[in-house]
């Protein structure tokens, strides 16, 4: 049933205006998803790595694509959602710049809650 939501999840973010989909490798190794978020804002909805591919600077790379693409692209905000506990991800976004704003909001499948960092892309 958990699996059935993700896929809805994930599905749901597809159909909105698509600024930028990246695949890394021909093998997929990962890839970005990043839409129009309304109010000239660019939101990375999804960021993934096989594991195996992890602490390669695929991330890095996904990300510096996104940051640049919604940039060409006359945006003035991006924005993410990440869980609480993922220090890895937290440490690769504010690397890249970007900070936390807002108050932690609840995930809708449940667990750890979500947590907004942005950056002004002008």
């Amino acid at each position: 049933m958990e699996s059935l939501a993700v896929g809805v999840r994930a599905r749901e973010k597809f159909i909105r205006q698509i600024v930028r989909f990246a695949v890394l490798g021909r093998e997929v190794n990962g890839f970005a998803l990043t839409v129009d978020g309304g109010e000239c804002v660019a939101r990375l909805e999804m960021l993934a790595l096989q594991p195996h591919k992890s602490s390669q600077g695929g991330g890095r790379a996904l990300l510096a694509d996104a940051l640049l693409r919604a940039s060409a692209a006359g945006y003035m905000r991006f924005e993410l959602q990440v869980r609480e506990g993922n220090t890895k991800a937290i440490r690769l976004y504010e690397s890249a710049g970007l900070t936390q704003v807002g108050l932690r909001e609840d995930h809708p499948l449940g667990g750890l809650p979500m947590l907004t960092f942005a950056c002004c892309l002008v």
